[in-house]
């Protein structure tokens, strides 16, 4: 397993060259690094509390979606998501998610099952969240105008795809609604399936569906739904700030004629940006991400941004989203003595195949773990 995952981490990182290739070729790079050496850096500071607020609600979100399983304070639950964050920051077709599950499940005696879907219900609430973010800012801006300059400059039908993606998200969170509200009927169905099967599976499949249809309940009533819309979007605005405090290092705030212009223009590239990086392919999305961001920022019709002022600003952003994670990451594991190297392992191991690398409860690992 760890050959696996060692052979998707170069192809992640050759799909990140080949990206950053691209977004290098097309910028002035002495232009960028210039304006990288301009920006104020003493705003980085309040930017990445920013975003470590927005992780404080992404670690609430997750134990309203965990308590039907487990109730998780706080404080234990927390030091999980950043865990799970930095692995994506370092592993690539997102990975980091099945490690997280895995620690989560460790640490906290949680079916892994379970915490993949409700992980799967996160990733779902971000995405319509974010799409939502954009329609609001279509009301005040011309986004029809940046998706036809993105599909001139990029030969891509912007809308054609953002109709697929919408629907494919939006769709798939409706049907887990479905199964969710009708859970006696899911499992009756999902039963006669398994009957068909070899009969040496049957109880394994049985007890996924038993997990799966129980980490569903944090979604059965409609209030649960609208508390967990409303959790989503202060995580999204408090991202969002993180881009505007550092568009103001940049100086951004003087190139728009309004804070609120500015405000927007940051709520968009935040959308396009992370839906856009979210595609499993390299570590962090890097790569994607500063394109997209990028292009977003600089074909904005409301104002002109120099290119190679946007190329330095989302160099910037995403190293102020994947580095605390790393490094805050790396210290909750250090803390608890687990390498990252062996809990990936673990976490993406078959679970028949997971007993020469299992050790009882995560936070027993030892040192030698760390080798």
């Amino acid at each position: 397993m760890l050959t696996s995952i060692n052979q998707k981490f170069f192809v992640g990182i050759f799909v990140s060259a080949v990206l950053l290739t691209i977004f290098i070729l097309t910028v002035d790079f002495k232009s960028m690094l210039a304006s990288l050496a301009s920006a104020n850096y003493l705003l980085l500071m309040p930017a990445i509390g920013l975003y470590l607020v927005s992780v404080g609600f992404r670690t609430i979100r997750w134990s309203w979606l965990l308590k039907h399983i487990r109730h998780v304070t706080f404080t234990r639950l927390y030091p999980v998501v950043v865990v799970g964050y930095m692995a994506n920051n370092l592993l690539p077709m997102r990975l980091g998610e099945l490690v997280r599950a895995h620690y989560v499940g460790e640490r906290e005696g949680i079916s892994k099952i379970s915490a993949l879907v409700t992980i799967f219900i996160e990733r779902l609430l971000d995405a319509i969240t974010l799409m939502l973010f954009i329609a609001v800012v279509a009301i005040f801006v011309p986004v029809s105008r940046l998706a036809e300059d993105f599909g001139v400059r990029w030969g891509m039908v912007w809308p054609i795809l953002a109709i697929c993606l919408s629907l494919l998200f939006v769709t798939a969170f409706l049907l887990l609604l479905l199964i969710a509200v009708a859970p006696r009927q899911t499992k009756a169905i999902g039963q006669s399936l398994i009957k068909i099967g070899p009969r040496r599976f049957q109880k394994q499949l049985g007890d996924v569906l038993d997990d799966i249809l129980h980490s569903l309940a944090s979604i059965r009533s409609v209030n649960s739904v609208i508390w967990l819309f409303l959790l989503t979007i202060p995580i999204w605005l408090f991202e969002a700030g993180l881009f505007f405090v550092i568009g103001i290092s940049f100086g951004l705030d003087d190139v728009y004629n309004s804070f609120i212009t500015m405000a927007l223009t940051m709520m968009l590239v935040t959308a396009t940006a992370n839906i856009g990086s979210s595609i499993p392919s390299a570590p962090g999305g890097v790569g994607l991400f500063e394109l997209i961001a990028r292009e977003t920022l600089v074909l904005m019709p409301l104002v002109t941004v120099d290119r190679a002022i946007a190329a330095g600003y989302v160099a910037l952003v995403h190293a102020a989203l994947l580095l605390p994670m790393v490094l805050l990451g790396q210290l909750f594991l250090w803390s608890e003595h687990i390498s990252l190297r062996r809990l990936a392992a673990i976490g993406t191991t078959p679970k028949h195949d997971q007993e020469k690398h299992e050790i009882p409860n995560v936070t027993s690992y030892n040192k030698d773990s760390q080798q």
